[in-house]
């Protein structure tokens, strides 16, 4: 009889009234105490999370200050490097006096500046104790050797200069020159004592080369650990509390002015090293454990007192192991924490009394369902589709209305399949109706197409066929959704998307270039994926064009399509074509490569007539967004085919072929020179 009666009651449906009058009864006795259940549960993960918060914010601040200083230093070395490569100051000792005294001068953390060749000639700029500012200038290419000294006060003015004997201080011989010259690229050197300060710090090396790419020496600049402190000093995390950096070999290269970190037992040539010494106990036992467990945010305990720590690895210095960490007793949050805990618990009960008084806070409880559903209403409205509606109530009213609304969900997420979604949602959110009709805007268009899908075709068994280019169009079609494009149509085995509409896109050139080296990494994942699978490959080439097009519903009264039209559109096309002949895979238009080149790596490929044009067009090819994964020079590669390019327009042609064949010694792979040679070569002939 109880059984039947409580599946019953658990099948049963319940008017809104009868539900409101109900919960009200019963809410006055079960609100209060769940709040302070589940508060209570809650108190101690909160206090230990909020503690892991501000100790992250202050590793976060400390990392964030040390790269502020850092990354001044790595790009101006990088660039003074590429001025002396072309020639501009290197040979010049009172530009290059001026340049290493303004950087010392203008970076807050650099201490020293100095540039060392293959002769032992020297210009070093540094920062004395006193603020100023010293340049020491080693001749030794030049007969008689001189060694010259100058002083600056805090103006700049020379206040004396001092000829000195030749040291035998040899930049050839110094950590930061041996360590450039050997890496063979920019590097920060390890910890090592610096010349005539007799203070640790380290060095960034750029090695520099002459036009012809040899080795000429190397620019450096210093920073001292003892001014790096200074950054750490200036962080307060708590009463007891400290922030320091370290390496994961337990050397300490930063750390506040705090009475544990003077330690007077290590030898003065020597780092502070944790292990060495028994004040830094808790120290030494929390980078062993973060070594051991690679954790970043722990909780150690040391003589009866529970300790937090939180790790964060130093980007620039990654090589050397370098850390940022913070450390603080756990009391020192939790006092704090805890005050804060009783007050809000006190104003929640107050809270809670004040809204049991109130008989429109329990119907607002009590109509939470409807709520819900007006939300999802409103997220339907926006054509936001994805999820499910999790929904419970025993209110018959409310389920209805929750499987009305599912059934929309599921009708409207397979009509986005045929129509793009931005458009969907405009046309729901107008409530217009659909009509024939465009305007015209400025798109991004891009075509991709695959390399000889005809004869792979002819050679596949249909299923298969489907099977494969469904997964292509798939794979591609996320990531240009991903990047804010419109999927136009699909052409056999061609997409065709834009940019700039329904929507406006303020980068839409960004997106599109994104859209199109995203499908070029993905297709080769595809590749080889399949390669394992036994099926053939896909080559895919893209073009990329911008300019003004006709945007709208295209079609009859019974069916139309959401397209463009235009010239715009067409050159796209022929971009996509154009690959074929250079053996390249993304070409963009003059017009798209001055938007974004700034974002992008390009090389220009040629000046072409398209069909349909009477002008000729300056076509380029989109190589990537990193260049540290192209496998030449491309900056190299651009000054010889920019001239070689200049001089073939101006008929020059054995001049042109100079300097193609010069482009094929920076990149012996290049498909592009080759075309070019030809064309200088049949014309000298």
């Amino acid at each position: 009889m109880s059984k039947s009666f409580m599946n019953k009651l658990r099948n049963s449906r319940f008017s809104l009234r009868f539900s409101i009058l109900s919960i009200f009864i019963i809410l006055f006795v079960l609100l209060t105490l769940s709040i302070a259940l589940i508060r209570n549960i809650a108190f101690k993960d909160e206090l230990i999370y909020t503690s892991y918060e501000l100790m992250k914010r202050t590793s976060s601040l400390v990392l964030k200050e040390v790269t502020t200083g850092i990354n001044p230093i790595e790009v101006d070395g990088k660039f003074t490097t590429n001025i002396f490569k072309n020639g501009l100051i290197k040979d010049d000792i009172s530009k290059l006096t001026t340049y290493t005294y303004y950087l010392v001068d203008s970076i807050p953390l650099l201490k020293g500046a100095y540039w060392g060749d293959e002769q032992g000639n020297l210009v070093f700029a540094r920062q004395e104790k006193d603020g100023t500012i010293s340049t020491e200038i080693i001749l030794r290419s030049k007969i008689p050797s001189s060694h010259l000294k100058i002083y600056y006060d805090t103006k700049g003015q020379i206040v004396k200069q001092i000829n000195l004997p030749v040291t035998a201080f040899d930049p050839r011989l110094r950590p930061w020159y041996l360590a450039a010259k050997h890496a063979n690229k920019p590097i920060w050197t390890d910890v090592y004592m610096f010349y005539q300060d007799n203070v640790f710090g380290v060095s960034y090396g750029s090695p520099f080369y002459d036009s012809n790419n040899l080795f000429q020496g190397v620019f450096g600049l210093d920073i001292r650990l003892d001014f790096l402190s200074q950054y750490i000093n200036k962080q307060h995390v708590s009463d007891n509390g400290y922030a320091f950096i370290i390496t994961n070999k337990e050397d300490l290269v930063a750390y506040p002015d705090n009475k544990i970190f003077t330690d007077t037992s290590h030898a003065p040539n020597q780092l502070m090293n944790v292990h060495h010494s028994a004040r830094f106990m808790l120290l030494d036992k929390s980078i062993d454990y973060y070594k051991k467990t690679g954790k970043s945010e722990f909780k150690l305990m040391y003589q009866g007192e529970s300790y937090l720590f939180t790790y964060q690895p130093i980007p620039a210095f990654a090589d050397h192991g370098w850390l940022v960490g913070v450390m603080a007793p756990e009391n020192d949050f939790v006092g704090y924490l805890h005050k804060i805990n009783m007050i809000t618990l006190a104003f929640t009960v107050f809270a809670l009394l004040i809204g049991i008084a109130v008989v429109s806070g329990m119907v607002t409880r009590i109509v939470r369902p409807i709520k819900i559903l007006v939300k999802e209403t409103e997220k339907i409205k926006r054509f936001e589709l994805e999820g499910k509606l999790h929904l419970d109530s025993r209110i018959q009213e409310v389920i209805d209305l929750k499987n009305a609304i599912a059934s929309m969900k599921h009708g409207l997420k397979e009509f986005q399949h045929y129509v793009p979604k931005i458009l969907v949602r405009q046309l729901i959110e107008s409530g217009q109706n659909l009509k024939i009709g465009g305007q015209r805007k400025k798109l991004v268009v891009l075509f991709s197409d695959i390399e000889n899908f005809t004869t792979i075709a002819e050679t596949m068994d249909p299923n298969e066929l489907m099977i494969q280019i469904c997964e292509y169009f798939e794979s591609l079609t996320q990531i240009i959704i991903f990047e804010k494009g419109t999927i136009d149509k699909y052409i056999g085995d061609s997409i065709m998307a834009f940019w700039g509409a329904p929507l406006e896109e303020d980068k839409a050139s960004q997106h599109a270039a994104k859209a199109a080296l995203d499908c070029l990494r993905k297709v080769n994942e595809l590749n080889a994926k399949w390669a394992q699978e036994g099926r053939p490959a896909f080559v895919t080439r893209i073009g990329i064009h911008t300019g003004d097009a006709i945007v709208g519903n295209l079609g009859s009264t019974e069916r139309f399509n959401y397209t463009a039209l235009g010239d715009t559109i067409n050159i796209a096309n022929r971009f996509e074509n154009i690959n074929k002949i250079y053996k390249t895979h993304i070409i963009v238009g003059e017009a798209i490569y001055n938007e974004i080149k700034n974002d992008f790596i390009f090389r220009k490929l040629d000046r072409v007539l398209v069909k349909g044009r009477k002008k000729f067009l300056i076509i380029y090819e989109l190589l990537g967004d990193d260049p540290n994964k192209i496998p030449f020079d491309v900056a190299a590669y651009n000054i010889q085919f920019e001239q070689g390019f200049a001089a073939f327009q101006n008929k020059q042609f054995e001049q042109a072929l100079h300097y193609f064949e010069q482009c094929l010694l920076v990149y012996p792979d290049d498909a592009i020179a080759p075309i070019f040679i030809e064309r200088c070569k049949s014309t000298i002939s």
